[in-house]
């Protein structure tokens, strides 16, 4: 059987992830804390579904998230997402009971999950193989699992906090996440010549969701994917039965 690496999705631009990214927050953080409680936002999903917290015009309603949790499996992943017929998470036994008790590579793990719960659906595409012609040309914001890790990027350490505190060791223990991710994030931080802001200008695009829709002469175009008011049509046949890690 061949390995799925990564699955095709519509475009998101790290700018409408952030967006996502910051709706989540709000759910899952005290006023003045760094620390952003995902169970809080588990349990937002769970009751109130996913559009309770942010809906993307272009997507089918997902709902209420249910959450199951699986036999610990070394070759199966830790965690992952189906989208049919059910919205669900499943997670490993022993990585739910990790998570539970706040320890820092499960959150990390968790967020990722949220990233996919939030911004992705059962019409996503499977990429099969290793680096082929097909995936070797394609922008990352095409890709399930960039998309996912952007998301997780944003939850658990927001830009601002992380220019804010400028220290991996103190971000880590801050938002309480490894070491080895604060180190990264800063970096990516750090190394981004444009700071960016979850306020965005324009208007959402029906597509991918970015807001960048603006006026260009006699049509609205996004400035994301390219999709224009004049040029609608989309192509493409949905995968049935997505599961996204």
């Amino acid at each position: 059987m061949s390995l799925i690496v990564d699955h095709k999705v519509a475009f998101r631009s790290e700018a409408f992830l952030a967006e996502v990214a910051m709706a989540c927050r709000k759910i899952g953080t005290v006023p003045g804390s760094n620390y952003v409680n995902l169970q809080t936002i588990l349990d937002e999903l769970q009751a109130h579904g996913v559009e309770s917290i942010y809906a993307i015009r272009s997507m089918k309603r997902k709902g209420r998230l249910k959450i199951e949790i699986i036999e610990d499996n070394r070759h199966e992943f830790p965690a992952f997402v189906k989208f049919s017929p059910t919205l669900t998470l499943f997670v490993q036994r022993s990585v739910w009971s990790r998570f539970r008790e706040g320890r820092s590579e499960e959150r990390v793990i968790i967020a990722h999950e949220i990233g996919h719960i939030m911004v992705h659906d059962d019409e996503a595409k499977p990429f099969v193989g290793g680096e082929t012609a097909e995936t070797r040309f394609v922008q990352d914001e095409y890709f399930a699992e960039w998309q996912a890790d952007r998301i997780a990027d944003h939850l658990l350490i927001p830009t601002q906090l992380a220019l804010r505190l400028n220290n991996a060791a103190y971000i880590a223990f801050a938002c309480n996440v490894p070491e080895n991710f604060a180190e990264n994030r800063l970096s990516k931080v750090q190394s981004t010549k444009r700071i960016l802001n979850p306020i965005l200008l324009g208007e959402p695009c029906p597509v991918c969701g970015d807001f960048a829709v603006v006026e260009v002469g006699s049509k609205k175009r996004c400035g994301g994917c390219g999709f224009s008011k004049a040029l609608a049509a989309l192509s493409g046949s949905p995968g049935a039965d997505a599961n996204i890690r």
